[in-house]
């Protein structure tokens, strides 16, 4: 039996935007709530202040200064941005083999980390009230409703869905 290939949380920036593109729309083709974004998206979210990316990567390995590059799958991706003490996940997305692997929560471990780094006390996000999957995730992962936001996803042939805001304290 193989392992589980190993996942390894990276920095992702301005480089990789038709890869983080090209990743969010397959992590949101299913329409589980809000718009895939494309690389001049990302690039106008990833140039405000305070925002940042992260990408899980699998099959990555450490490997000798002079040997080829290894063969890395990209599986993941979240974006988020602080401002002041606050920090906003705008995209949290996990390709659709590699969900319930535990790839989320590695993102969301990666970004609350770096949060809390820059200061921020609170991190907040939507959550399409529709996703029981991702609404289970995150109250899992210690998140509480504070608001509902109706028709804020607009889905192509669909009803619109509300939006439930949580957010979580963050502990220093």
């Amino acid at each position: 039996m193989n392992a589980a290939p190993a996942i390894e949380i990276r920095t992702s920036g301005p480089l990789d935007l038709a890869l983080l593109a090209t990743l969010h729309a397959a992590c949101f083709a299913q329409g589980t709530g809000g718009a895939v974004w494309s690389a001049s998206d990302l690039a106008e979210v990833l140039g405000i202040p305070g925002s940042f990316a992260r990408l899980a990567v699998a099959g990555a390995r450490q490997r000798p200064t002079g040997e080829p590059p290894s063969t890395a799958l990209p599986v993941g991706l979240i974006l988020a941005r602080v401002v002041a003490e606050d920090c906003e996940i705008l995209s949290l997305g996990v390709a659709p083999p590699w969900r319930r692997r535990g790839v989320g929560r590695r993102l969301l471990n990666a970004v609350l980390e770096e949060a809390r780094c820059l200061g921020a006390r609170a991190v907040f996000l939507e959550v399409a009230e529709d996703n029981a999957a991702a609404r289970a995730f995150y109250l899992a992962e210690s998140f509480a409703r504070i608001g509902r936001r109706p028709k804020y996803y607009r889905r192509a042939g669909a009803v619109p869905a509300a939006a439930l805001v949580l957010s979580r304290r963050l502990v220093s």
